[in-house]
Formats: C-alpha cells, sequence, structure tokens
C-alpha cells in the first residue's frame, strides 16, 4: 500500500499521518471504517507485513483520524515498544486517557503475540512447522 504524502517518520519503520482523505481510503480499503463517530476509536488491520493502527478522536474541538504505520512490525518489535512507550507517556500527561489506553493495551497485545504473527507471516520461526 503507497503510503501517504503527508506522513512524518518517528523512526525508520514508523510513521503517523494525519491525512485523513488516505485515512478513510485505508479503513473503507479493508472494511474497518467506523460507524459512529460519536465515540473513540482504535482500530489496528495488516497490509502485508505492516501494521496499521487508526486512532479516532470524537472531541469537537479537535475532532479526527490519527494513523500510524509500522513496516514488518514483526521484525521491528522495538518500534512497537516505542509507540506503546509513547502512548504511556501521552496518557501520564493527561492526553485522552480514555483512548489512548485502548491504543497502548492494543500494541502491548501485538507485542504479546509478535512471534507466533512472526512465524505466521514469515514462516521463519523456528517453531513454525507447515502443515
Amino acid at each position: 500500500m503507497k503510503s501517504s504524502t503527508n506522513s512524518v517518520h518517528l523512526t525508520s519503520n514508523l510513521s503517523i499521518t494525519n491525512d485523513e482523505n488516505y485515512i478513510i481510503d485505508c479503513l473503507v480499503d479493508h472494511d474497518e471504517m467506523p460507524a459512529n463517530f460519536e465515540t473513540s476509536h482504535v482500530i489496528s488491520f495488516y497490509v502485508d507485513t505492516d501494521l496499521y493502527l487508526v486512532l479516532y478522536f470524537p472531541q469537537l474541538d479537535d475532532r479526527g483520524f490519527q494513523m500510524y504505520i509500522i513496516e514488518d512490525f514483526t521484525k521491528n518489535i522495538d518500534d512497537l515498544i516505542f509507540l506503546r512507550d509513547m502512548f504511556m507517556q501521552l496518557i501520564n500527561e493527561g492526553h485522552d486517557p480514555e483512548l489512548l489506553k485502548k491504543a497502548h493495551y492494543k500494541i502491548d497485545t501485538i507485542l504479546h503475540m509478535a512471534k507466533t504473527l512472526r512465524a505466521v507471516i514469515h514462516k521463519d520461526a523456528p517453531d513454525y512447522y507447515e502443515d
């Protein structure tokens, strides 16, 4: 999937975009578009080996989407940890704790499953066996 021209790289494998047209296109293409825009959302989906994490902020004064993309996320665990820690820092600073706790939990869950997901995606983990 082509990245947005408005993306900013936080690390060499982690980028963020607020390009709502691009984000909405991604959500629609992957059948992940939320139906309710009055509540916050944390949406994740995979494109090949990349993880897409979309946050939706419902506040009228700052409504909109934000999307993080971690390239080849099962091999770039440090970027998952960086993102999880960044969410914790924002929570500790009082920024939208309800939504960011959901995002933190989502990344933490993916981190715990990273070895298994790598085996499935790359078929190169030592404990992966084909049937």
